[in-house]
């Protein structure tokens, strides 16, 4: 991976950036996991590459702020698995290509100190291809996904309001026209009011979603076992509101929250072995979450976050897969030595029904329930180098967050950063 970033300020008014990102991978890849399942020359490599330009001004005495964003994202993958003394009579190889382009302009008005209309226009295109190609004891086999590309504007407004620190609404609309699917138009409104006596807060939040298929979920062709894309996709639309409270106590050093939410969607995306992709007419999640933060010294802060969930498919009343009704994250965070950063956190996952596909045969399975410690270090030995290490599952937590697809174990990153 290498990246940059570099900025020139044209006046003190009006800012140029530009941002790059080159990604170069290659991964070997095996048949399964256990006795047998090495594969010794299947190979799978990608490279992506990510840019980004932004023009930054403000006008009519700063009160008036304008961005400018142009970005491409390029990503190619290729696989090849020829021959070998485990897989005599069998081999395979394929491409992946895609682009995708977005140009975002995006208005801020400060009104006053307490207000803020932000509007704009953002167009995103797309486009994607793939093939491929495998020989086997039973003859070649060829699948192509043919070049298709698909465009999406949208046009967004949103105002920010606060009035004598204690009320505060973030209000927003936007329409947005998809080459493939209908129009859409969602909104949010998000109200707030804390209540200085008692250091308390209340919130609550209402708004709608849009979501597109993508060009896979509806131009995938078809294999040997049954239809993938479909044409015919609607786009996931969702209602979403929440509302809560949070309570500071000790000099504002601790808060407790507690929040309700409920989603329900219409027309969400989901795959079927037999037809494909499908939508779903209707479907529901909702839950509760309660969250406590506290900081007793600066420099030592720690979350602890519980989430329970209900999701169901309300025209079969059947649990949506892989949702988990029970969520727990736990992490702490210390600034020591004025140069060194570490953070801990512990994550557990509850139960989620899945399915297990054997011989063409879905067949219904409860995943278990696992916890990750994770934890992460950083030194700055110079202003412009830092040092850190990772630890990915340190108590080499054996589990699956899909049925069938292994997970890493004990793992560890460390490296340099260097900023010039």
């Amino acid at each position: 991976t290498l990246s940059g970033r570099i900025g020139f300020d044209l006046s003190a008014n009006l800012s140029l950036d530009f941002f790059a990102r080159r990604i170069d991978t290659e991964t070997d890849l095996d048949n399964s996991g256990g006795d047998y399942g090495d594969d010794p020359n299947s190979v799978q490599s990608y490279d992506s590459l990510f840019m980004m330009g932004q023009a930054r001004g403000l006008f009519l005495r700063n009160r008036w702020e304008q961005k400018l964003q142009v970005s491409i994202v390029d990503y190619h993958r290729t696989s090849n698995n020829p021959t070998d003394e485990v897989n005599a009579f069998f081999s395979e190889k394929s491409e992946f290509k895609s682009k995708l382009w977005k140009v975002d302009w995006q208005n801020s008005l400060f009104l006053h100190e307490t207000n803020t209309l932000t509007f704009g226009v953002e167009h995103q295109r797309e486009q994607g291809e793939s093939w491929y190609r495998s020989e086997g004891m039973f003859g070649p086999y060829e699948s192509v996904f043919p070049l298709e590309k698909a465009h999406n504007t949208g046009i967004y407004l949103q105002d920010q309001l606060r009035i004598a620190e204690q009320f505060f609404l973030t209000a927003g609309i936007r329409y947005d026209s998809h080459s493939q699917t209908e129009s859409s138009t969602t909104y949010r409104i998000a109200p707030a009011y804390f209540i200085q006596q008692t250091n308390t807060k209340l919130k609550a939040t209402l708004g709608t979603g849009f979501k597109a298929p993508s060009l896979y979920q509806l131009y995938a062709p078809p294999t040997y076992f049954g239809p993938i894309g479909n044409e015919n996709l609607k786009p996931e639309k969702s209602t979403a509101w929440d509302a809560g409270i949070e309570q500071y106590f000790l000099n504002n050093t601790l808060l407790l929250g507690f929040t309700y939410f409920a989603n329900d969607f219409e027309d969400l995306i989901d795959y079927d072995f037999t037809q494909g992709y499908i939508n779903i007419r209707k479907a529901t999640t909702k839950g509760a979450e309660i969250t406590l933060i506290a900081r007793p010294i600066p420099i030592l802060s720690f979350l602890v976050t519980y989430t329970r969930t209900e999701a169901k498919n309300t025209e079969t009343n059947e649990s949506l897969l892989r949702r988990p009704k029970d969520k727990f994250t736990a992490r702490l965070d210390w600034e020591f030595l004025e140069r060194a950063n570490i953070h801990i956190s512990m994550i557990y996952v509850g139960e989620r029904e899945d399915l297990f596909w054997q011989d063409w045969t879905p067949t219904p399975v409860t995943l278990e329930s696992y916890a990750l410690l994770n934890a992460a270090g950083f030194y700055d030995l110079f202003e412009s180098l830092q040092l850190f290490l990772r630890l990915d599952n340190i108590l080499n937590a054996d589990y699956e967050t899909i049925k069938g697809y292994g997970t890493a174990e004990f793992s560890v990153y460390g490296g340099v950063k260097a900023n010039f």
